[in-house]
Order: C-alpha cells, then structure tokens, then sequence
C-alpha cells in the first residue's frame, strides 16, 4: 500500500467523520425551530456542508403534488419558486424517485441555463436526489451544485440520504404546526361569525301577528352559513317572511348573507313595491359580488287584515302553499333569476294570494331537498309535499320540528344542518 492510498484512505475517514458529526448536529437543530423558512435554510446548509457543495437548493412538494416549491433569500426579501412536477432536472427527480448525478449540467438538455444566465453564475455539476419521508414518500428534492472539491460521489448521495429523515420529519411538523395553527384561527374565526350570525338571526323564532303564526329554523353546521331567513316589520300591521341561501358557504357567503339582509330591510322601510325592492336587492349584490358567489331568496308581505299575501320568488326552491279547504299544495314557482349576477330590473311579483284559516305556507331552502341518505339517495322535493300533506294542521313550530325529524331519518344523523 503506498503513502498516496493511505492518504486517501485518511482523507475519506476524516471526511465520513465531518458528515457523521454534521449529521449528528443537523439532526438536533432541525427540531429546534418550526418555522418552515428557517428550516430550508438549515436543511440547505447541512446538506451542502455535508457534500463540499457550493450552492444548492431545497425544494419541497405542494400539498397538491403538482410542483416543487421552495424559497430563496435576495438580500432582504424572500424570493418563492415554484416548478411544475417533472419539469426539469428537480421536477424529473421528484416525480421518479430516480436521483441524478451530472458532471457538466449543459450536457443535460433538462438544465435550464436561464438561472446561469440571469445570475453569472456557471453550474458544472449538479447532484440532484429525492427527499423521502419515514414511510418513503417523496417530500422534496435536494439539488445541490458544483462540489468545492473533485466531483458528487455515492458517500454524498447516502449522506443526503440520511440527512433526508431527519429533514422529512422536521418539516412534516413544522406543517402540522402549521395546519394547526390554521384550523385555530378557522375556529375562531368561525365562531365569531356564527355568534354574528345569531345575533340577528336566531337559530329558532317565532312570530305572531293578527292571527298569522310564523316559525323560522336555522341549524348551522360547522361552518359558517350563508342560508338566511327573517322577518321584517311593515307598516300597517304588516310583515315581510324571507328565506334566502347565498351559494357555497364559510365566512364569504356568511357576510354576503349578512349584506343582503341589511340591504334588504333598508328597502322594505323605503318601498312599497315588493318587485323594486327585490331589484334594487339585485343591483346592490350584482356590483359587489364575484367570485361566483349569487343568492336566491323568496319573500312573501303578508297582510293580516286581509290575509293577502303578494310573494316573489328569485331563483329559490318554491315555497309550498298547502290549502286547508281541499288539502291541494301549489308550489310557488320562481318569478325572476337569482340575485347578484348582472344588474337587471326584471324582477316580477308572482300573482298574489290570499290566504284563509288554515292555510300554511312552508318555504326551505335546498338543503332540505338535496339532504342525502348514505347512498346519496337525496330527500327531493316530492317526501317534503308529501310531509307537508301530513303535518299542515299542525302548529308552525311543530311543523317545522316534523321536517328536522324527517330530515335526520332520512340522513341518519340526530342533528340535522345545512351544508
């Protein structure tokens, strides 16, 4: 054996003892902070220390799995990088698992020199492998450039290799702290909207005035809702029954819902016309919403003197006219589109109606129709007729209570809430 050998035999020993020790450190700062900044910018270092590189990038899978992410500092700010999956010699990695070591990156068609050319910088080589988690799972990529001294070897891809655990497990709880932090501040925020929300709107009232009996019903589920419904004082005895559900749901629809009740008793106060007041209703939603966000709402003006009830239908499930005569149900079909997509004043009253002793009017929104049964059977229109049928003559809060019932039946839940 000569002197050369047994240099270079002490050369690799000293250098396993460097990685093993900067392993050993590695593995102890990574769980010392669950910044996820901080820790790429650890990671990095270890891993370029670790293998004699010169520069390098950690890059991390999306939540989607449809690119590679990371962040980079630029003097005092924070540049974010995003790379489609399987696009260049990062995205190839992580999208096969298969690492890459290159000895002049210009030889690759997959290097992208746009980096070298903005920056003047010269990438030679690149030792490019995947971050894997305990299980195995691909979390991110290590791309490392130009070793300080001679070329990438397979000791640097088993370092990387070890270093990949410790910085899979480091970041996994970092974004677990993360999410929990998120869904904290979900709840509350949730929970202040809800508490909004029953302000003004109750989960359960009741109304009585002349001899017309009105109960309203809103169970809100874990988020916040954009379902609505009111009773609105009139002059002359009168009052305005509304029902109306602003699409999707959480905290947008929750404020929607909550600009349209304000506008809408603004303009009971102002206008006689029930068809102007929903089109101004219109209007007012058609300038500020987007995102496709829209609201249909039906609203009856009953007068308790004369049982005359003059209604309009924009967009909503039709309210169900059950006559105590004949037991007949008519449904009270929309008279005009749903509410705040372009400004249009077409909105019509339906033909007024007038109601006698014993007459119930139910309106719902279509969460009542669309409740499913495990098999995604849903409840429809016709078993909510056909309940109605049965339970008209009872009281309106205990026809409202016959519903709920039915509806958990149907779902088989023991609470039942709009989603």
């Amino acid at each position: 054996m000569t002197s050369d050998s047994n240099a270079s035999g002490v050369r690799r020993l000293e250098l396993q003892l460097v990685r093993e020790k900067r392993l050993t450190e590695a593995s102890t700062a990574l769980h010392t902070t669950l910044d996820i900044d901080e820790l790429l910018v650890m990671i990095l270092s270890a891993a370029c220390e670790g293998v004699a590189a010169d520069r390098g990038t950690v890059f991390l899978v999306s939540q989607d799995g449809e690119e590679l992410w990371s962040r980079v500092l630029t003097g005092d700010e924070s540049l974010e990088i995003r790379l489609p999956m399987g696009k260049g010699i990062a995205g190839s990695v992580a999208q096969t698992g298969e690492p890459v070591r290159i000895a002049d990156a210009y030889d690759d068609p997959r290097f992208d020199r746009s980096w070298d050319e903005a920056s003047g910088y010269r990438t030679r080589q690149i030792l490019c492998r995947p971050m894997r988690s305990r299980d195995g799972r691909i979390t991110g990529v290590f791309q490392l450039l130009n070793k300080r001294e001679g070329e990438f070897e397979e000791a640097d891809e088993s370092y990387l290799d070890s270093l990949s655990i410790h910085a899979a497990l480091a970041l996994e709880n970092a974004q677990l702290h993360l999410s929990a932090i998120e869904r904290e501040r979900q709840s509350r925020e949730i929970l202040l909207v809800q508490d909004v929300q029953r302000a003004y709107q109750p989960e359960r009232a009741t109304l009585e005035f002349g001899p017309v009996q009105c109960a309203g019903m809103n169970l809100l589920c874990e988020d916040a809702s954009g379902d609505y419904y009111d009773f609105i004082p009139l002059e002359r005895g009168r009052h305005a029954i509304v029902i109306g559900d602003v699409s999707g749901h959480g905290l947008k629809s929750a404020l929607v819902m909550a600009q349209a009740r304000a506008f809408l008793r603004a303009f009971c106060s102002t206008v006689d016309s029930l068809d102007e007041i929903v089109n101004r209703l219109d209007a007012c939603l058609a300038a500020d919403l987007s995102g496709g966000l829209f609201m249909c709402m039906a609203i009856a003006v009953v007068d308790p003197a004369t049982g005359e009830m003059h209604w309009c239908n924009a967009g909503h499930p039709p309210p169900l006219l059950w006559r105590a005569r004949d037991g007949s149900i008519e449904k009270l079909d929309p008279t005009g589109r749903i509410l705040g997509i372009l400004p249009m004043p077409d909105h019509q009253e339906g033909e007024p109606r007038v109601l006698e002793p014993g007459d119930t009017v139910l309106m719902y929104t279509d969460g009542v129709t669309e409740a499913r049964q495990p098999d995604q059977t849903m409840y429809e229109e016709e078993r909510l007729m056909a309940l109605l049928g049965d339970s008209a003559m009872k009281s309106p809060e205990a026809l409202i209570d016959a519903v709920h019932d039915a509806l958990c039946a149907w779902t088989g839940s023991s609470r039942w809430t709009t989603t």
